[in-house]
C-alpha cells in the first residue's frame, strides 16, 4: 500500500508539472493584462500538434520539432494579444475574457479540420524504461516530463527575477500605471506575457502527447482547464503559486484516481478548486489583488460589473433594444405551431424543434449572464439535470409528460440554487469561474453516478410524452412532440419576459450594475441571486425535459463545458438580458447548421469570428442588450 502511494505521488508530480507550466502561461498573462486568457488551452493544443506534424510530415527530429513549435506557437501568443486584448483595452473586463474564448473556439474547430477529429499516435523516438526503487516505479517518461517542466519553471524564474525585460514585466504586473511613468512600454510587455504563455502552452502540450503518446483535437479544453484550475489553486497573482498549485492538482488527482477511481480524478479535483474558491480565491500563495476578478469577496468592495451593458452605459439613449412583449412569444409560438400544416418533411420539423428547445436553453444562460450580471459558464449542467429527471420520472415511473416537465423545472430549480449557494461570496470573474468548475462537476456526476445515469452509456428508452389532462393521450409522432414544444416554450418565455419586465427584473438589473448600493440600500441580495437562478434553473429544466422526450436517450456527451461555453456566446451574439435575443440567436444559430449540414463543420468557426466582430462594433448585441 505504501508503495502504491509513492508511485502515485511521483506520477502526479510528473502530470503535475504539466499543469504548472499550463498556469504559469495563465498567471503571465493575468499578471500584465488582468485578462484571463480562456484560449490558452488551444495554444497547448497547438503545440503538440505542430510537433506532431514536425514529426510525422516534416520528418524532423523531436527536439527540432519542437523548438518549431514553441516558436510558432509563441508568435501566435503575441497575435492573439493584438486580436484579443488590443482593441478591447477600453472594454468592460468581459468583453476580452469572451474575445479569448471566441477565439479558443476557431482554433479547436481548425484543428479539426485540418488534423480530423480523431485522435492520433505521437511518435516517441525512444523506449521507454521502468524504474523500480522497491515496489514503486517511475517511468522515463515521467522523468523526462518532470525534468523539462523544471527546467523550464527554473528558466522563467531566472528570467523574471534576473533579466531586464523580466523585471518590467514583473513591474508591470505589480502596477501598470507606475511602471508606464517609469517609461516602461506597457504594451510591449503585454505581448511578452503573451508569447511567453504561447511557449510554455507549446511545451506543456508536447509534454501531455508524449505522456499519452497521443494527440487530438479536443485536449485543449480539458487541460486547459485543469491549468486554469491549478493557476486558481496556487494563486492567480503569484508564479510560484502557479507551481504549486499544478503540482498539488497532480497530485491529488492521482491519489484520487488510485484511491476512488479512475472516473472520480477530474470530479475531485475540481471540487477542490470550487472549495478554495470559496474560502480562499486569492489560492494558496496569492494575495488579494483580485480586482480584475470583481474582487475576492461579494461586496468586499465596488463590484464591476460583468455585463457586456458596462461598455455601452453611455450610449444607451443612442442604442435602441427590440424585445418582444409577454404575448409576443405566445404568438411565435402560435405561428410556429402551423409550421405541420405547411410541411411534413421530418427533418425539418425534428430541427425546428430543436431549434425551439435550444432558444429556451439560451434564455435561461441570459437570464443569468445578462440580468444578474453573473457570467454562466456552466450552464448545461442545468439542462443536463432537467433532461435526467424526465428520463427517471417518465421511464422509471411512469409520469405523465405534464408533470414530469414540471418535476424537471422544480429539481433543476433547487439544484441550481444549491449550486449557487458558494457563488454568493463571489463577484465579477470568480462567480463566472465558480460556474465554470460547477458545469464541469455536473458533467462528472452524470458520467460516474452510473445507478442514475448510466454514465456514458447513456439513460435509454424514454418514452413518449404522455398527458394526462387529454386523458392519456400519447404523443407518439414527430408532429405531437413539436406541437408540445411550441407550446410549452411560448409559455416559458413569456413568463420570464413578464419576470424581467416586473419590478424583479429591475431589481435583477440594480444588483448587477452595483451590488454594494443594492446592500447599502437594504435589498436582500442573496436571496435575489438565488431566485435568479431558479428561475433560470426552471427554464433550463424544461429545456432539458423537452430535449429528452425529443432525442428519447439522453447521454453526458450533451452537458459538456464546451457546449456551455457555445450556449454563452449565442447569448451574447443576441444581446445579454434580452430574452427576444437570446431566444432569435439559439433559435437562428441552432437551425443555421442543420440546414446547411454541407458546412456545418464550419460552425463552431462562424461563431467564434461573429463573437469577436459583435465585441467590437456591437457589444450590446444583435438586439442589444438589457
Amino acid at each position: 500500500m505504501l508503495e502504491l502511494f509513492a508511485s502515485q505521488i511521483i506520477n502526479g508530480l510528473a502530470i503535475g508539472q504539466v499543469y504548472a507550466l499550463i498556469a504559469l502561461g495563465f498567471s503571465l498573462v493575468f499578471g500584465v493584462s488582468n485578462l484571463i486568457n480562456f484560449a490558452q488551452g488551444a495554444l497547448f493544443m497547438l503545440g503538440a500538434f505542430i510537433a506532431f506534424s514536425g514529426v510525422t510530415v516534416l520528418h524532423l527530429p523531436l527536439p527540432a520539432a519542437a523548438l518549431l513549435s514553441v516558436a510558432v506557437v509563441t508568435l501566435l501568443g503575441v497575435l492573439l494579444e493584438r486580436v484579443a486584448l488590443r482593441p478591447l483595452e477600453n472594454a468592460p473586463y468581459i468583453a476580452p475574457v469572451l474575445s479569448t474564448l471566441a477565439i479558443s473556439l476557431i482554433i479547436d474547430q481548425l484543428a479539426e479540420i485540418i488534423w480530423s477529429p480523431e485522435g492520433q499516435a505521437f511518435p516517441v523516438p525512444f523506449e521507454e524504461q521502468t524504474y523500480f526503487f522497491g515496489a514503486a516505479y517511475i517511468t522515463s517518461t515521467d522523468l523526462l516530463i518532470f525534468g523539462f517542466g523544471a527546467l523550464a519553471t527554473i528558466a522563467l524564474t531566472l528570467f523574471l527575477s534576473r533579466t531586464w525585460l523580466g523585471r518590467t514585466l514583473r513591474a508591470t504586473a505589480q502596477d501598470r500605471d507606475a511602471a508606464a511613468q517609469l517609461g516602461v512600454r506597457t504594451a510591449n510587455v503585454k505581448r511578452l506575457a503573451f508569447g511567453l504563455a504561447g511557449a510554455l502552452g507549446a511545451l506543456s502540450g508536447i509534454l501531455v502527447a508524449l505522456y499519452f503518446k497521443s494527440v487530438f483535437p479536443q485536449m485543449g479544453l480539458p487541460y486547459g482547464l485543469k491549468g486554469f484550475a491549478a493557476a486558481l489553486l496556487g494563486g492567480l497573482t503569484s508564479t510560484p503559486g502557479a507551481v504549486l498549485g499544478g503540482l498539488l492538482l497532480g497530485v491529488v488527482e492521482t491519489l484520487a484516481s488510485a484511491y476512488v477511481g479512475e472516473g472520480y480524478r477530474d470530479l475531485v479535483a475540481y471540487t477542490l478548486v470550487l472549495v478554495f474558491l470559496v474560502f480562499r480565491p486569492q489560492g494558496l500563495l496569492g494575495d488579494r489583488r483580485l480586482d480584475a476578478l470583481g474582487g475576492a469577496g461579494g461586496a468586499a468592495g465596488a463590484m464591476p460589473s460583468t455585463s457586456v451593458l458596462a461598455s455601452s452605459s453611455s450610449q444607451r439613449s443612442a442604442v435602441r433594444v427590440w424585445e418582444l412583449p409577454p404575448w409576443g412569444f405566445l404568438a411565435a409560438g402560435a405561428g410556429l405551431a402551423l409550421l405541420p400544416l405547411a410541411t411534413q418533411n421530418a427533418y425539418l420539423l425534428q430541427s425546428v424543434a430543436y431549434a425551439m428547445i435550444f432558444a429556451l436553453l439560451v434564455a435561461s444562460v441570459t437570464l443569468v449572464s445578462g440580468s444578474l450580471g453573473i457570467l454562466s459558464i456552466g450552464h448545461m449542467a442545468f439542462y443536463g439535470v432537467g433532461a435526467y429527471t424526465v428520463g427517471i420520472l417518465a421511464r422509471n415511473h411512469g409520469w405523465p409528460a405534464e408533470a414530469a416537465l414540471v418535476g424537471a423545472a422544480l429539481v433543476t430549480a433547487v439544484i441550481a440554487m444549491v449550486a449557487a449557494l458558494p457563488l454568493l461570496k463571489l463577484s465579477g470573474h470568480t462567480a463566472a469561474l465558480g460556474t465554470l468548475a460547477v458545469g464541469q462537476i455536473g458533467y462528472l456526476i452524470f458520467m460516474v453516478w452510473l445507478d442514475v445515469t448510466r454514465g456514458p452509456m447513456g439513460f435509454i428508452g424514454i418514452p413518449a410524452p404522455r398527458l394526462a389532462l387529454l386523458g392519456g393521450l400519447t404523443l407518439s409522432s414527430l408532429v405531437d412532440k413539436f406541437l408540445l414544444i411550441a407550446a410549452v416554450a411560448a409559455v416559458a418565455l413569456a413568463l420570464a419576459q413578464r419576470q424581467l419586465d416586473s419590478g424583479l427584473g429591475r431589481v435583477w438589473r440594480g444588483i448587477r450594475e452595483d451590488r454594494l448600493a443594492a446592500h447599502a440600500a437594504g435589498l436582500p441580495v442573496r436571496r435575489y441571486i438565488l431566485l435568479g437562478f431558479a428561475l433560470s434553473g426552471v427554464l433550463a429544466g424544461t429545456a432539458g425535459g423537452l430535449f429528452a422526450y425529443v432525442q428519447n436517450v439522453v447521454s453526458p456527451e450533451s452537458f459538456t463545458v464546451s457546449a456551455s461555453i457555445l450556449l454563452l456566446t449565442i447569448a451574447v451574439l443576441g444581446g445579454l438580458g434580452n430574452i427576444t435575443g437570446a431566444a432569435l440567436a439559439g433559435f437562428t444559430l441552432t437551425l443555421l447548421p442543420e440546414l446547411l449540414r454541407p458546412f456545418a463543420e464550419w460552425r463552431m468557426i462562424a461563431y467564434g469570428v461573429a463573437l469577436l466582430i459583435m465585441l467590437r462594433i456591437r457589444p450590446h448585441g444583435l438586439l442589444g442588450a438589457r
